[in-house]
């Protein structure tokens, strides 16, 4: 089926020093124009023969959006170079996403992560991939998420790139133990792969050659409770008494149904420990830890690294004011004793489409006040909930159960 605008973008994927399969070369042979990267023009001067009859139409452009750009204004049939398979991270995931599925047409060659894995003889239907290119989305992560996934996963394929992304820039987050496997200008004839530790990429001399990449073999041994995602203890944090009681912790997480990926926002964040269980069951959340307390803001930072929490980003400062230049949340926690807390709703409520708030407070006025701003701000499905536990203690050779102060847990939801 083709396009009513009369447009067909095929995204055609090589490897250097790699034969073109007929079609591609048939699709290359019938485009009006043939769009590629400077670097990707670079690698097809070492394989001149192949493409010769093809370089007379080509197009330089070296960034994404300005080929996005040039294909919307586009109506004739146009041909998109790219490295390996062109929807592993590359170019034709943004080309089938911008463009009518009937549009596009896409050619892969063998991948990198194929490539890297067939070099070293390890199956990689297991493994997670990581990117560490460009800005964060989906499945593109920061070198501090590594511990977390290295914690779940026991092997990792990690994309290197960027700066502060490179092989020596990520050694500090990974794993003591691990296998670590480098693989440097994998496909061309210059290729170097090697076998380390994360204190080799450390102690390696000279750079890396580009593009590198790793594959990071964990054994499943990770840090200490890594095979917990929910039930972190109190006293496995560093904290000065100003922390979330594990039971009520528990159920504001429940009142949050913590989507997979997103923006956590959690305000008056004390210790960290909400932020860092919820990072810890969904990793793919950007959480925001906002805490007023310069020594506070400290432990939370020292807690994401002891517990593995990946990155979490802290901000220390006094709400609202420090709300400001946050990307917008979808979930929301509010904790530290209620100070301010209209405004703070008002401020959460101006940068929240949709979402939920949920608000842990341990005084009657904090309560009624909570419940007034979720009203006033338009909040639905208010509802409030109070936790009233009590813990088995030793009295004499007897045991009894010590209450601990009660929690309420307000929630309101913008739809």
């Amino acid at each position: 089926m083709g396009s009513k605008m009369g447009r067909r973008i095929f995204v055609i994927g090589f490897r250097p020093g790699s034969v073109l399969s007929e079609m591609a070369g048939k699709r290359l042979a019938e485009s009006d124009v043939i769009l590629a990267s400077r670097r990707i023009l670079d690698d097809l001067a070492g394989d001149h023969a192949q493409w010769e009859e093809f370089l007379p139409k080509v197009k330089v452009l070296d960034k994404t959006e300005q080929t996005v750009s040039f294909l919307r204004g586009f109506t004739g049939k146009a041909s998109v170079l790219a490295s390996g398979d062109p929807l592993f991270f590359g170019i034709g995931r943004v080309v089938a996403s911008e463009f009518p599925r009937e549009d596009v047409e896409v050619h892969p060659a063998v991948s990198s992560m194929q490539l890297a894995f067939a070099r070293i003889g390890l199956p990689w239907e297991e493994a997670f991939f990581v990117s560490l290119h460009g800005a964060r989305t989906k499945r593109h992560w920061r070198p501090a998420d590594l511990p977390l996934l290295a914690g779940i996963h026991r092997r990792l394929m990690i994309l290197t790139g960027g700066e502060g992304r490179g092989p020596r820039d990520i050694a500090p987050f990974l794993p003591e133990g691990c296998r670590v496997f480098v693989f440097e200008r994998l496909g061309y004839p210059d290729e170097n792969i090697s076998e380390t530790t994360p204190a080799g990429l450390l102690e390696r001399g000279g750079e890396f050659l580009e593009p590198n990449l790793l594959i990071v073999q964990t054994g499943g041994d990770g840090l200490p409770r890594e095979d917990v995602c929910l039930g972190l203890e109190e006293d496995e944090f560093e904290h000065d008494g100003l922390i979330t009681k594990d039971e009520a912790r528990a159920a504001l997480i429940h009142k949050l149904r913590l989507p997979r990926q997103g923006v956590l926002w959690d305000i008056g964040a004390g210790s960290g420990s909400v932020g860092i269980e919820a990072k810890r069951i969904a990793p793919a959340l950007e959480v925001y830890a906002v805490e007023k307390d310069p020594e506070r803001a400290r432990r939370i930072a020292l807690n994401c690294r002891r517990l593995s929490a990946g990155a979490i980003t802290v901000v220390e400062g006094r709400a609202p004011e420090a709300l400001a230049g946050l990307p917008a949340p979808q979930r929301v926690v509010i904790g530290g004793g209620g100070e301010g807390l209209g405004d703070i709703i008002k401020a959460v409520s101006i940068s929240m489409e949709k979402g939920i708030v949920a608000v842990s407070a341990i005084t009657l006025e904090s309560l009624r006040e909570a419940i007034d701003a979720f009203k006033r701000e338009g909040f639905a499905g208010i509802e409030a909930i109070s936790i009233a536990a009590s813990r088995m203690t030793p009295l004499a050779d007897r045991n009894y159960m010590k209450a601990l102060n009660p929690v309420f847990i307000i929630r309101g939801q913008r739809h």
